[in-house]
């Protein structure tokens, strides 16, 4: 599976207009998010990057508000934000954030970018 959404990344980035960030952080992000969804027990249907206008003042102040509040030093000097659409795992009889069985769509992903050069998610979420 993550061949396959690496894949369509990639093809997604190379059909539309050059963004800014890279393969390695479209990789990194993916991956992120894929880890995310696994530990939730979600699968994946659809990742994609929102753009490079999302890296952009008022989101990277958004970002660092959210790090100050959680503690965070460091200040974020960047932005990525991606989408994903996710199916929730079926009704195992145990309570759960999601509804059993549901497709959740637009599901977006707020990475926060270090000058030592590492991504950080930070949030996630409608």
């Amino acid at each position: 599976m993550r061949k396959f959404l690496t894949t369509l990344i990639i093809l997604l980035m190379f059909s539309a207009q050059v963004e800014a960030i890279s393969y390695e952080d479209s990789t990194f992000a993916i991956d992120a998010i894929n880890q995310k969804l696994r530990a939730w027990k979600c699968t994946p249907l659809k990742i994609w990057y929102a753009g490079d206008e999302c890296n952009n003042a008022e989101n990277i102040a958004y970002m660092n508000e959210l790090a100050a509040g959680h503690g965070f030093e460091q200040k974020f000097t960047a932005c990525m934000v991606f989408y994903s659409d996710f199916r929730s795992p079926p009704d195992d009889g145990k309570i759960s954030a999601w509804n059993p069985d549901t497709d959740y769509k637009n599901w977006s992903w707020y990475f926060g970018f270090y000058d030592d050069g590492t991504w950080k998610l930070l949030t996630w979420g409608y």
